[in-house]
């Protein structure tokens, strides 16, 4: 168990690596990207691990390896997305530009990439991961996993916490019969920096920002915006 939680969290920190410097280099500044507040994308661990687990490394050849490995990964993301959206009206990524995508949750293109990095972690970067894990696990005397653990869980926590507070605040300040906001009944983030357009309910809600005790939570939501500006609340 030590071991699985620990490949789990190292492939969330690569993740989250490689979304930082995939952002940061698109938008041309740095980006802290992770939905939680430490530096990890859980959806990455929990996807690698899940291929590691149902993926055996002598699945016939190469190519079946690797179809085995795209048709996991598209599962894990589909299901992650509507997860998301369902339970806390959240949209943390949209495909709908992209070629060949369901419901804009996933998309053969994107796919296919996944299942090639993949391929080549599962082959190449793995075995070296393992052997670390298994060594800090071993220096730490086990105590190591149980701190990290404990640590992620707060994390969990208390993210949940914000998201469904600052949700359930959101929505009793939208004001439906703003223009903005009438037709699809929502608030995006991203209104709270759009600053070239005012509205009833960006001002009403950026009030509530304000009017906040704690400024690690106004930090976090600005975060959010800036990096998930799509993200939405529905009334």
């Amino acid at each position: 168990m030590d071991h699985l939680f620990m490949t789990f969290l190292v492939y969330s920190v690569i993740g989250w690596l490689w979304e930082s410097f995939y952002c940061s280099l698109k938008a041309r500044h740095y980006v802290y990207r992770g939905f939680l507040l430490g530096p990890y994308c859980p959806v990455y661990g929990f996807g690698v691990a899940s291929v590691l687990i149902l993926v055996p490394e002598n699945a016939g050849t190469l190519l079946n390896l690797y179809f085995n490995i795209v048709v996991i990964v598209t599962i894990i993301e589909f299901i992650t997305s509507w997860m998301l959206e369902k339970f806390f009206g959240m949209k943390l990524w949209d495909y709908t530009k992209v070629p060949l995508n369901i419901e804009g949750r996933v998309a053969v293109p994107v796919s296919l990439f996944w299942g090639v990095g993949c391929l080549i972690l599962m082959k190449v970067i793995n075995p070296v991961i393992q052997d670390g894990i298994q060594e800090f696990i071993d220096a730490t005397n086990h105590l190591g996993p149980v701190i990290l653990a404990a640590l992620f869980a707060a994390d969990v926590a208390s993210t949940l916490i914000f998201t469904l507070t600052t949700k359930k605040e959101v929505s009793s300040v939208i004001d439906t019969s703003d223009p903005e906001n009438a037709a699809v009944k929502e608030f995006r983030l991203k209104h709270l920096i759009s600053n070239h357009h005012s509205s009833t309910s960006r001002e009403q809600v950026l009030k509530m920002i304000k009017e906040r005790p704690k400024n690690l939570t106004r930090r976090n939501l600005n975060r959010l915006a800036k990096n998930y500006p799509n993200m939405h609340f529905k009334k």
